[in-house]
């Protein structure tokens, strides 16, 4: 069924003759531009009243049944025509003319609505074109300088391959005189999505009415009508305030942090001042011939440096001024020190602590205390882990709280040996590092069972490796406990509980992360455009794209 007629008037002619309108267009065209922004928003409401062409729309047909042609009364003053070839048999008629009847162009546009049951694999371009030449050989130009090649002038075409469920593809095609904006991707992207939440709810009606709605907005959109245009005039306007805006709240924010960071070391540093001559004392009483005792009088030689240092640098930071402060060189500075007075902080602690239990001074039960801290904290947290969500993780986690037991047998073993004098501080301080090492090691374990239930590919067990391995590694000292071990081993050597889920919870949020933008590029773009080698040499404009 031949649904709309083709008048001269809306023929695109010959090729000289689309060239010489083409150098009218751009003579047009930059004597606008010339006229300056501000004559173009005076301009543009007349060059809009000037520029409608008002086409008489066709009288409505009744609805017939599915998989025929029909004609849908438009009411936009340029929606020239609506046809449609329900194959798919999903376009409830009566609603659709209501949709449509709201469709206004900005000049004169046919739409050819196409539904069909379609397959993942289809061509959909392909098919369109296949359907065209057997069905509606007038959505194809016949203009002899196009040797058959092109859409029809004034002509936009939607399809809509409804495969299982509510899956599919949408496709939209165009006359050339209607296809400038939509060589662009994003443009028909943003077409396409326009149907997206509809389709995906089996509401095909609305979804295609949706489509030509939103390409109405887009085919031969005038130059003052583009968002793009006004986007870029307000921000020349405005870029001066916002720049300004932006300069300033950066440098209140440095300020801030600037102040917080100092003032943090400021407190640490007071600390350390005050604990000072005690630190001394006790790094004095530390026995020779122990390794975690020798260890802690080589820190407490570069103790004493590194105080002498940051005081200085403590001196030179109060003296800045709130210029130099809004600074990030600065900012790194105070951060630098906050860091260094707190390690300070940290390492006198533990040298007073390793004093104690040395001489077995009246504190010595508290100095040990300290030292089973951080293992106790990380023995209580595990009952926080993540629930399993299969046997591989039950099982993984089933160990651990068998290990949870143990390692609390051992603690408390550890602790009467010592108080019993039945072991050496240094031998009490080894069996405490051996049961964190074993720790960790099946923190580890859990974290390869945790990675591949959740993980589906190698580039997302990556993620989740680099998450848990970022944690681990930057999870730093904890300050003000006391911990010889924290001192004397490296801060990355046991895996601290409270890291290990951050780490793991964020790799599931990055791997999701990946995972919903995936999905969102697989089912609002990918714009597929091209016809096959079943379309010869034909090149309408327009594409395809999944949903």
């Amino acid at each position: 069924m031949r649904s709309f007629s083709h008048s001269p008037a809306r023929r695109r002619g010959t090729g000289s003759q689309r060239q010489a309108r083409g150098a009218r267009g751009w003579v047009a065209s930059l004597a606008v531009l010339a006229c300056g922004l501000a004559l173009a928003f005076g301009a543009a409401p007349a060059v809009a009243a000037a520029s409608p062409v008002v086409v008489e729309s066709p009288v409505a047909e009744s609805p017939v049944a599915a998989g025929t042609p029909a004609l849908v009364a438009p009411m936009g003053k340029n929606l020239g025509g609506v046809t449609v070839d329900d194959t798919a048999g999903v376009l409830n008629q009566a609603r659709l003319n209501d949709l449509m009847s709201k469709v206004d162009f900005y000049e004169p546009t046919r739409v050819a609505i196409y539904t069909r049951k379609g397959q993942y694999s289809d061509n959909i371009n392909l098919k369109t074109l296949q359907y065209a030449k057997t069905k509606h050989p007038e959505w194809i130009s016949d203009d002899p300088a196009d040797y058959g090649d092109y859409w029809d002038d004034g002509l936009l075409i939607i399809t809509l391959s409804v495969e299982s469920g509510r899956t599919g593809q949408i496709g939209t095609y165009f006359g050339e005189d209607r296809a400038g904006r939509t060589s662009d991707d994003a443009v028909l992207t943003k077409i396409h999505k326009a149907g997206t939440s509809d389709f995906r709810q089996g509401r095909w009606t609305d979804g295609v009415a949706a489509v030509a709605q939103a390409a109405s907005k887009e085919i031969n959109k005038p130059w003052y009508a583009n968002p793009d245009l006004w986007i870029f005039t307000a921000l020349v306007v405005v870029g001066a305030l916002v720049t300004w805006g932006s300069i300033a709240r950066a440098r209140s924010q440095r300020r801030n942090a600037f102040g917080q960071q100092l003032q943090q070391g400021i407190l640490s540093l007071a600390r350390v001042t005050t604990d000072l001559d005690t630190t001394e004392l006790s790094a004095r009483t530390l026995p020779t011939g122990s390794a975690h005792a020798a260890d802690l009088e080589r820190r407490f030689g570069n103790f004493i440096q590194s105080y002498r240092r940051v005081f200085t640098e403590q001196q030179q930071l109060e003296a800045m001024g709130p210029k130099e402060r809004s600074k990030a060189p600065a900012v790194h500075r105070a951060t630098a020190f906050a860091d260094a007075t707190a390690a300070l902080d940290f390492t006198d602690d533990a040298i007073v602590q390793a004093a104690a239990l040395y001489t077995r001074s009246a504190r010595w039960h508290d100095a040990w205390r300290a030292q089973t801290a951080p293992l106790l904290e990380d023995l209580t947290a595990l009952t926080q882990l993540p629930a399993a969500q299969n046997d591989a993780e039950n099982a993984a986690l089933a160990a651990l709280n068998s290990f949870r037991m143990q390692a609390l047998a051992r603690v408390e073993e550890i602790s009467r040996a010592l108080d019993a004098q039945a072991a050496t501080v240094d031998q009490a301080l080894d069996a405490l590092a051996d049961v964190r090492k074993h720790l960790t090691i099946r923190l580890d374990s859990l974290a390869q069972v945790q990675i591949d239930s959740f993980a589906k590919t190698q580039s997302e067990r990556e993620q989740m490796e680099d998450q848990l391995r970022s944690a681990r590694y930057s999870q730093g000292r904890r300050y003000g406990t006391g911990s010889i071990l924290d001192v004397t081993r490296s801060a990355d050597l046991f895996w601290r509980v409270t890291n290990f889920n951050l780490g793991y919870s964020a790799g599931r949020s990055s791997v999701q992360h990946s995972r919903q933008a995936a999905r969102s590029s697989s089912s609002g773009g990918g714009i597929s455009r091209g016809y096959g080698g079943g379309g010869g040499s034909f090149s309408g404009s327009g594409g395809s794209s999944r949903f």
